[in-house]
């Protein structure tokens, strides 16, 4: 890893491959069926001294509200990624949402009118992790 990444948080990189099947000339003429497969795999450098992303990490995960948003704010050193966002019961997000260490995230909702938000977080070792938030 590059000496400069910080240390005060973790840095996010992604690792794509692509794995394309050889062309077999013994088999030319003939039919065939090749997959090519693409991955991308989410790669995370954690400094030491940085807390894993467990239920504690959800404490230090607030929720502001907004005319037709909420804004989350993540105060970890982690990137969290949250899979599902219900307001009453109701899941209000269509995807999965990857938040930076120390930054925030407005995600626009047609009715804004929960007080508390259930969150779900995947952990490092890729539970899913409940959590209500009340809004402020």
């Amino acid at each position: 890893m590059p000496n400069n990444l910080p240390h005060n948080k973790e840095s996010l990189f992604y690792l794509n491959v692509l794995d394309i099947p050889p062309n077999n000339p013994q088999n030319a003429g003939k039919n065939k069926i090749k997959l090519a497969l693409q991955n991308r795999i989410k790669l995370l450098w954690r400094p030491s001294g940085i807390a894993p992303v467990d239920k504690k990490s959800l404490s230090q995960l607030n929720i502001k509200k907004k005319n037709n948003a909420i804004s989350i704010n993540n105060e970890t050193a982690n990137w969290i990624t949250v899979t599902t966002i219900k307001a009453q019961n109701v899941k209000v997000n269509n995807e999965s949402i990857l938040l930076p260490p120390f930054s925030n995230n407005d995600i626009t909702l047609k009715n804004n009118h929960a007080s508390e938000y259930e969150l779900t977080v995947v952990d490092d070792y890729g539970n899913n992790i409940h959590s209500k938030i009340a809004a402020r």
